[in-house]
């Protein structure tokens, strides 16, 4: 492929003169669904109504959390479904072990991996953190927005718990809305936390010291207030707005300057509760990738979404339903994908779908990209006092988790389920 574009470009030809303008076709355009239940189209990351403030949103809000968004535009659904036939089996080499939202950590937390630290057999694994770790306050406090708290003994004691079941690197990012560094300098707490159980952590103020291969954004941050940290905040979820993404550019070229490969960039965005991502974030996620990310990891909705692969500089192959093309100032051909969101990877949330995960595997090639994926499903199971993840096959007996499971084959596909 290179040396057909390197000669087209000496003939004088443009390769990519047959493509339409990426702003024509899908996913830019999509028709909106119509006839939702009011419930379906409230989302608090917009931030155009205050929880407990605009009560009539807010008992809508609470409804979604139960009943979930399962639905997505007609056009969408036509894409992904031709987008499963096309994702990639894990291939050998090197490859990495992602999760989605680390909700808390307290009572018999420690314990909570133990069953799915086998899953996690990636050279180095990520997931969000989705709480402060901070002694200074307790671990549960009813508030809005939620502000729960994790101990420091018991996140280091969970994360040296599955270290010893899995060899490897942990990186948890803290890129989540539930940091609230401007409350109170538990946010030093808490990276040094991280640094004390050896891991890198790629959130808040972590600044020279996180690893450059994977960078870590969210949309905001529950009710902060100022701060000296660089928090890494891009509001994603405002539609109708030009997102600017020029702090991802340069994080990834910082990576790309540090000598890295291979850029991952985890993103707490999305509408949470919600089975699809709106069409508005496959342009976010196209436009990541056109700044040179190879893999983009998602979390946030609280729910599994799908996940699809993208072919970069490839002038055979343009973009459209069915299809995830772009193009990158390096104009090296090369495989990315965007995993939307993995769900929740140890939660106390009350539904099912909500309580399970995704092990996310991603096999990578310093040239080609991303060379395969592959998933596994986990349920948070409550257990005294707290939780306890349980490969979501060995729940087969249970109709609930049966159900869930059929779904998550019909959501995903089996081409890549590990």
């Amino acid at each position: 492929m290179r040396r057909i574009v390197a000669l087209l470009l000496l003939a004088g030809c443009d390769p990519y003169a047959a493509w339409p303008d990426p702003h024509d076709v899908f996913p830019w355009g999509v028709a909106p669904e119509e006839d939702l239940p009011d419930y379906a189209l409230v989302r608090v990351e917009t931030e155009t109504w205050t929880p407990l403030v605009d009560l009539p949103e807010t008992a809508m809000y609470i409804q979604k959390s139960v009943e979930h968004k399962p639905s997505a535009p007609a056009e969408e659904l036509q894409h992904f479904a031709v987008m499963r036939s096309q994702l990639p089996a894990l291939q050998a080499g090197p490859r990495l072990s992602l999760v989605g939202d680390v909700m808390r950590f307290s009572g018999n937390w420690a314990h909570f991996a133990d069953d799915a630290a086998p899953l996690l057999d990636g050279d180095l694994r990520a997931g969000n953190l989705e709480t402060p770790v901070s002694d200074l306050h307790p671990v549960d406090r009813p508030s809005w927005p939620p502000t729960t708290a994790s101990t420091p003994s018991t996140a280091r004691q969970a994360a040296r718990r599955a270290a010893r079941r899995r060899a490897g690197h942990e990186q948890p990012h803290h890129r989540s809305r539930r940091c609230r560094p401007g409350a109170h300098p538990r946010a030093r707490r808490r990276l040094g936390a991280a640094a004390r159980g050896r891991r890198r952590p790629a959130g808040a103020g972590a600044g020279r010291r996180r690893d450059r291969q994977l960078v870590a954004f969210t949309w905001g941050l529950n009710a902060h207030g100022p701060t000296a940290h660089d928090l890494h905040v891009v509001p994603f979820g405002h539609l109708g707005e030009r997102i600017d993404l020029a702090p991802i550019r340069a994080a990834v070229q910082a990576a790309r300057d540090d000598g890295a490969d291979v850029v991952a960039v985890m993103v707490h965005w999305g509408y949470e509760y919600e089975y699809y991502p709106d069409p508005h974030f496959l342009q976010l996620g196209r436009r990541i990738v056109s700044l040179g990310a190879d893999l983009v990891v998602g979390s946030g909705p609280h729910a599994v979404e799908p996940a699809e692969i993208c072919e970069v500089n490839r002038p055979l192959a343009p973009p459209g339903r069915g299809r995830c093309s772009v193009r990158d100032d390096r104009g090296l051909p090369r495989t990315a994908a965007i995993l939307y969101s993995l769900g929740d990877f140890g939660t106390a949330l009350a539904t099912v779908p909500l309580q399970v995960g995704l092990v996310a595997s991603v096999s990578l090639d310093p040239d080609r990209g991303v060379t395969g994926l592959g998933w596994q499903a986990v349920a948070s199971v409550a257990e005294g006092g707290g939780q306890r993840l349980v490969p979501l096959e060995d729940l087969a007996d249970d109709p609930a988790y049966a159900d869930e499971a059929a779904r998550l084959a019909q959501l995903l596909g089996v081409r890549w389920r590990r």
